[in-house]
C-alpha cells in the first residue's frame, strides 16, 4: 500500500487531533502520488477531518463506557449518586434548622416537659403521703385521747363509787 494512503488511513483512525493543515498535507501527497484527483482535495480533507473526529468520539465513548463498568463493578459511587446524596443532606440540614428555629430543639423541649411532669407527679405523691401521715397521726391522737378519757371516766367512776361506800 502506498505510504500516502497509509498516512491517510492512520490520520483518520488516529486519537490525536488532526489539524486542517495536516489533513491538507496528507491529501496533497495522495494527489501527487496519483491516488486522488486534484479536484477532490477539499472533499478529501473534509472527509479525513470528519472521520478522524468520529473515530476519536467512538474511542472516547468506548473508554467512558468501560470505565463506568469498572467503577460499577468496584461499587464506587458515581458523580450523580454523590450529588443526589449531597442534595439530600442539604435538604435534611435545612429541615432540622427549620424545626429548631420554629420552637427550639424539639427533643430538648420534650425531655424538659417529661421532667416537669415527673417532678409534678412526685410532688403530688409526696403531698398525698403527707396528708395520709397527718390523718393517721391525728387518728392516733384522737384514739389516745379517747382512750385516756375513757380511762379517766372509769377511774373517776370507781373513785366516786368507792367514796360513798366508805362513808356509810
Amino acid at each position: 500500500m502506498n505510504s500516502a494512503v497509509q498516512r491517510y488511513i492512520d490520520a483518520a483512525s488516529g486519537l490525536t487531533e488532526l489539524t486542517r493543515s495536516k489533513a491538507e498535507q496528507i491529501v496533497k501527497q495522495l494527489v501527487r502520488s496519483g491516488e486522488a484527483a486534484g479536484d477532490q482535495v477539499g472533499e478529501l480533507v473534509e472527509d479525513l477531518v470528519e472521520r478522524q473526529r468520529q473515530n476519536r468520539e467512538a474511542i472516547s465513548s468506548l473508554v467512558r463506557n468501560e470505565t463506568a463498568k469498572a467503577v460499577r463493578s468496584m461499587g464506587l459511587a458515581t458523580n450523580e449518586e454523590v450529588e443526589r446524596l449531597q442534595k439530600q443532606v442539604a435538604d435534611l440540614k435545612r429541615e432540622v434548622q427549620h424545626l429548631e428555629g420554629a420552637g427550639g430543639a424539639p427533643a430538648k423541649k420534650a425531655t424538659a416537659k417529661k421532667a416537669t411532669k415527673k417532678a409534678t407527679a412526685k410532688k403530688a405523691t409526696a403531698k398525698k403521703a403527707t396528708k395520709k401521715a397527718t390523718k393517721k397521726a391525728a387518728a392516733k391522737k384522737a384514739t389516745k385521747k379517747a382512750t385516756a378519757k375513757k380511762a379517766t371516766k372509769k377511774a373517776t367512776k370507781k373513785a366516786t363509787d368507792a367514796a360513798p361506800s366508805d362513808a356509810g
